[in-house]
């Protein structure tokens, strides 16, 4: 199953449409597909003692594959998806595929430091980052259409989970 995780907290906006358009080529293949909205959760803040909602690090877990698709604030990701990647817990993820897609409206500055985000915490996780997606006004019908193809890849990638050896080969 592939998961996409919405981290918008407007749902059928621009974050969600290309969310679902990944998991709309995913599915093409055969792959089983869901989605989750973050705004859905009472996803805390980070401390020491805080978790992700169980339900959710589960669904993270019973995945193949992750798809975070996060929009822009002042620069970066926005703090909901944030708090979701300090808290959620996977103790499985080693070797999962995983594609980050940003959406910044506006200019779009901050794309790239939004999906280094993303790949950041895939790298930290051991979640093998494939084709980051940074999307802006400028490029999103582009962006839309593109990740549908990018969707069948990832749906075919997530059939064999390839862990990580070692760090070097992280």
């Amino acid at each position: 199953m592939i998961l996409g995780i919405v981290g918008s907290p407007r749902k059928g906006r621009l974050t969600d449409q290309l969310l679902t358009r990944t998991l709309e080529g995913a599915k093409s293949t055969g792959v089983e597909t869901k989605k989750a909205y973050l705004i859905d959760y009472e996803v805390p803040f980070y401390t020491e003692e805080t978790k992700c909602p169980e339900e959710l690090s589960r669904l993270c877990e019973e995945a193949d594959a992750l798809v975070i698709g996060a929009p822009v604030y002042y620069g970066d990701i926005n703090g909901l998806t944030k708090d979701f990647m300090d808290t959620v817990r996977i103790s499985n993820a080693n070797g999962k595929y995983g594609l980050g897609i940003s959406i910044a409206g506006g200019t779009g500055k901050g794309l790239c430091l939004a999906v280094q985000s993303i790949y950041s915490f895939f790298y930290h996780r051991q979640i093998r980052g494939i084709d980051p997606t940074p999307v802006s006004r400028f490029n999103f019908q582009e962006a839309l259409d593109g990740l549908y193809i990018t969707g069948q890849r990832l749906a075919k990638l997530s059939k064999e989970k390839k862990p990580f050896e070692d760090l070097w080969d992280r």
